[in-house]
């Protein structure tokens, strides 16, 4: 049982703290940093929204309120059925270079990303973002610099968690500075894993018909580095998203999410390859696959932690790591069900990590199992306008006469 114990703990550590640590040291020490020359690019920023009327607006003067560094902007926002005034709200804006395209029903996020992808010029480059994520000042013109590189095929933003967003914002802020800095770290090696859907940016061409039944930037990602081109990190792109206080909602999107990346995922395994992709397989491997796999062997660390103390061979060690687990996961399920418990120091952190490694488990067992997840419905309980960032748009991006 000791082996086992020994093995699976082993994993856990590597896949939670020693690949960050180790990328982090490896990028200071043989790491470097790419400067990337000033050239304009003609971009579209492609908004996919369903019923977004409470933020729509915000998300768009954020936008405008950009100081582009030369860079040409215009803006498409397609409609997926949106029920309520999403599209009214787009139109009361009334500026220049804001596009509308509405589609009829709801058809899903995919069938949106396409219908916009579709109307727009194969020469540029096309930024993804959340309807609900707003930009900080300079985002863009970050977002859009290394695009003067032509090595490099997509840029990638930075995420960060609105100060608003509640029980579980606490730990997810802790999560992305992480994230963010092994992003960097892998950037400094070579080129970053993948996106994240809040802000990011594609050369229009490598961008082919989005799946329905996958996440659509992990693939848009993977299928940049399929076609040799190379993913950089942009720090200083910066959104801001709230996130739901709603542990159940929470749990159901990150359930979804993973279903979805994991199907991605294996449709692009052979980039797992290190005959094929060389240190990116490494990166993919251990960023994307073992995260969520490590969701599986979290049990069996406990099982043979506990199995090693009934049976009396437990040092201090195996003491330790049983009373870490049970702590976290008493903690995590404890202040999940009962929000008296929140007050706890460290349960946000708690809850996010036990409900996050639920969530893969049963995320990744749906994407083998077949079962596809419902069509696209954003949970949008805190306001994006919580958010305080400029939003107040330039004088020259109104149409004339307003």
């Amino acid at each position: 049982m000791s082996w086992l114990y020994t093995i699976s703990g082993g994993i856990v550590l590597f896949s939670l703290v020693g690949y960050g640590l180790l990328w982090i040291v490896l990028a200071r020490l043989f790491g470097r940093s790419r400067p990337h020359p000033g050239t304009p690019v003609r971009a579209t920023m492609l908004i996919a929204a369903r019923n977004e009327g409470a933020d729509i607006a915000d998300k768009l003067r954020s936008v405008l309120a950009q100081d582009l560094g030369g860079h040409a902007l215009e803006i498409l926002v397609v409609s997926d059925g949106s029920e309520d005034d999403t599209a009214a709200q787009v139109r009361a804006l009334d500026v220049a270079g804001v596009r509308l395209l509405e589609l009829p029903a709801h058809e899903g996020k995919a069938a949106a990303l396409n219908a916009g992808l579709g109307a727009i010029d194969g020469d540029r480059v096309v930024i993804f973002s959340d309807a609900n994520a707003l930009l900080r000042p300079g985002a863009l013109a970050r977002l859009l610099a290394p695009f003067g590189d032509p090595s490099v095929g997509g840029s990638i933003g930075q995420l960060e968690i609105a100060a608003r967003g509640g029980f579980l914002g606490r730990a997810d802020r802790l999560f992305w500075r992480y994230d963010n800095a092994l992003k960097r770290a892998e950037d400094r090696l070579g080129g970053t894993v993948s996106a994240q859907g809040t802000l990011y940016a594609v050369r229009r061409f490598l961008v082919g018909t989005v799946p329905p039944d996958m996440a659509d930037d992990l693939v848009i990602s993977l299928g940049v580095v399929a076609r040799g081109y190379r993913l950089a990190y942009a720090p200083g792109a910066v959104a801001v998203e709230p996130v739901t206080g709603r542990t159940g909602a929470e749990l159901a999107r990150r359930v979804r999410s993973t279903e979805r990346g994991w199907r991605g995922l294996m449709a692009h395994a052979g980039l797992m390859n290190p005959a094929r992709s060389g240190l990116y397989a490494v990166q993919l491997f251990c960023h994307k696959a073992l995260r969520r796999l490590v969701a599986f062997v979290l049990p069996v660390l406990l099982m043979a932690n506990i199995a090693l103390v009934a049976g009396g061979d437990a040092g201090w060690l195996t003491w330790s790591t049983l009373v870490l687990q049970l702590a976290v996961h008493g903690l995590g399920l404890g202040a999940w069900a009962l929000p008296a418990l929140r007050r706890v120091p460290g349960a946000s952190v708690a809850v996010l990590f036990t409900m996050g490694h639920a969530a893969m488990a049963a995320g990744v067992l749906r994407a083998m199992s077949g079962r596809r997840s419902a069509k696209w419905t954003p949970v949008r309980d805190v306001p994006a306008r919580a958010v305080p960032v400029a939003l107040a748009i330039p004088a020259t991006n109104r149409k004339r006469g307003k």
